[in-house]
């Protein structure tokens, strides 16, 4: 009996300037925090309602031209979020110094978009050293 395989076209999303400013923000939503002040989004453990509504803003005065589902599966390609970080990283280092700017720029909004543990500046530690270390990564020292 023939065995057939069954061949989808799939479009391989690759990471662009765009793409690794959206998934910094996100990740910077999704860090862990010991206590949330904010309305979790549902089925979220970290990332805020706030924080998804200005990645919306984000995307719309930032990244218009982006899509949302290439975005997900981006996302969702990588194994973890080390690995997305650094190819984010990757692909920006070619970028300019503008455009990585307004990348921790942007990664700063979503970190303020919501109070996490009680923090009188709305970001958090955990917040705070991953932005600083992707400013650091991109030579924005």
């Amino acid at each position: 009996m023939p065995v057939f395989k069954r061949v989808t076209m799939q479009t391989e999303v690759l990471m662009n300037f765009d793409m690794a400013l959206l998934i910094l923000c996100w990740q910077t939503a999704c860090l862990s925090h010991n206590h949330e002040n904010e309305q979790l989004l549902p089925g979220a453990t970290s990332a805020t309602e706030a924080e998804s509504a200005e990645l919306d803003k984000i995307h719309d005065e930032v990244t218009p031209n982006a899509s949302w589902d290439d975005f997900n599966n981006l996302y969702a390609s990588y194994k973890s979020a080390s690995d997305r970080t650094k190819a984010c990283v990757k692909a920006l280092k070619s970028a300019s110094n503008d455009f990585k700017i307004q990348v921790t720029n942007c990664m700063t909004r979503i970190a303020n978009a919501s109070r996490e543990d009680e923090n009188k500046t709305n970001m958090s530690p955990e917040e705070y050293e991953f932005i600083k270390n992707v400013r650091e990564q991109l030579g924005l020292n």
